[in-house]
C-alpha cells in the first residue's frame, strides 16, 4: 500500500509564501520619532528629503517611505521600511548634520548668524534634541506609497505637564501623542491632498496635530530614550563579560572538582591552587575523623 503524498514545507516556505501575499521581500518596521530642530521648516525638509533620497537611490529592500510634520521648532517623522533601511537613513541624517556643522565653522559670524536665524548662538547644529517614541515590528500593512513632507502651525495643549511626574503620567502622554499620528495616518491616507494650512480652532483635523508642548515633554522624558542611543545600539555590539571574568575566585558547585585532574595527551593538567575554603574544610573533616577514634580509645 503506498503512503499518500503528503504536502511537506519547511518554515522558510511560509514565510516567502506570506511575504508574497504582502508584496514584500522582508520584514517592514515602522518608526516614530521626533526632535527639536534650528533650521528653517524648508531648510529641514530638505535635509530629511536628501536622506530619504540618499537611501531610496541604492539598493533597498524595502523602500523609505513616510511623512514628516514639521512645526517652527519641533517635528514629528513618521517612516516606513526594512530594518536596514531605516537605520541608514538615520545614519545619512546624521552625517548630513556633521557635514552641515563642519560648513557652519568654516563660516563667518555673520553668515553663522543668518543660517542659524538667531535661534541658538551657541555650538551650531541641526538637532538640539531626538526621541525614539515608538517602532512597530513585523508589520503586515504599509500606510505609506511615497515620503512627503507636511507644515503646521501646533495647537495649544490645555494644562500643564509634569516632567517629574511618575513613569504611568509619562506613558499616557505618549499614548496620546501616538493616538494623534495614527489619526494623522489616517487622514493622510483618505487624502492625499492633506493640508494643514489655514485651520482654525474648531477643525477635526486640528486633534491629529500634537502640541508643541507635548512633545517638549516627550523630549524631555528620561523614561523615553534618546535616538541616538537607539542608532548606537543598533551599530554596535558591546562585548560580552562571561560570569568567571567577574567572579575570582569561582565557587567549586560551577566548577567539577575533579576537571583539571583529566588525562590528557599522556599528560595531567596543573590542578587549580587550594583554596582557603578547601583547607577549612579538610581540616573540618579531619577533626571529624579523630573524634570517633578518641571516643573508641577511650572506651577501651
Amino acid at each position: 500500500m503506498a503512503l499518500p503524498d503528503l504536502d511537506v514545507r519547511s518554515v522558510l516556505d511560509v514565510v516567502e509564501e506570506n511575504f508574497q501575499k504582502l508584496g514584500l521581500k522582508t520584514y517592514a518596521i515602522r518608526m516614530i520619532y521626533i526632535g527639536e530642530h534650528t533650521l528653517s521648516k524648508e531648510e529641514i525638509i530638505r535635509a530629511f528629503e536628501k536622506s530619504v533620497h540618499d537611501v531610496n537611490s541604492a539598493y533597498c529592500e524595502i523602500h523609505v517611505y513616510g511623512l514628516l510634520l514639521v512645526y517652527d521648532s519641533y517635528f514629528v517623522h513618521i517612516l516606513e521600511g526594512s530594518e536596514d533601511t531605516l537605520h541608514r537613513h538615520l545614519r545619512f541624517l546624521f552625517k548630513l548634520e556633521i557635514d552641515w556643522i563642519e560648513r557652519m565653522k568654516k563660516s563667518t559670524e555673520t553668515d553663522r548668524a543668518v543660517l542659524l536665524e538667531n535661534k541658538d548662538k551657541s555650538e551650531p547644529k541641526i538637532f538640539r534634541r531626538l526621541k525614539m517614541l515608538m517602532v512597530y515590528h513585523s508589520i503586515s500593512t504599509l500606510f505609506f506609497a511615497r515620503w512627503r513632507a507636511l507644515t503646521a502651525h501646533p495647537p495649544s495643549l490645555v494644562g500643564r505637564l509634569d516632567v517629574n511626574g511618575p513613569i504611568s503620567e509619562h506613558m499616557e502622554q505618549l499614548k496620546i501623542c501616538l493616538n494623534k499620528i495614527t489619526k494623522l495616518c489616517d487622514l493622510l491616507k483618505a487624502d492625499e491632498k492633506l493640508s494643514f494650512e489655514g485651520l482654525n480652532a474648531v477643525d477635526p483635523r486640528i486633534e491629529s496635530l500634537p502640541e508643541a508642548a507635548l512633545l517638549d515633554f516627550l523630549l524631555q522624558s528620561s523614561y523615553i530614550r534618546d535616538l541616538r542611543q537607539t542608532y548606537d545600539l543598533h551599530r554596535r555590539v558591546d562585548d560580552h563579560q562571561f560570569y568567571f571574568e567577574s567572579v575570582w575566585p569561582l565557587p567549586t558547585h560551577f566548577t567539577p572538582r575533579l576537571l583539571y585532574k583529566l588525562k590528557v595527551d599522556d599528560s595531567f593538567v596543573e590542578p587549580l591552587p587550594v583554596m582557603p575554603w578547601e583547607i577549612v574544610k579538610k581540616e573540618t573533616e579531619d577533626e571529624d575523623r579523630e573524634e570517633p577514634q578518641s571516643g573508641s580509645s577511650s572506651s577501651d
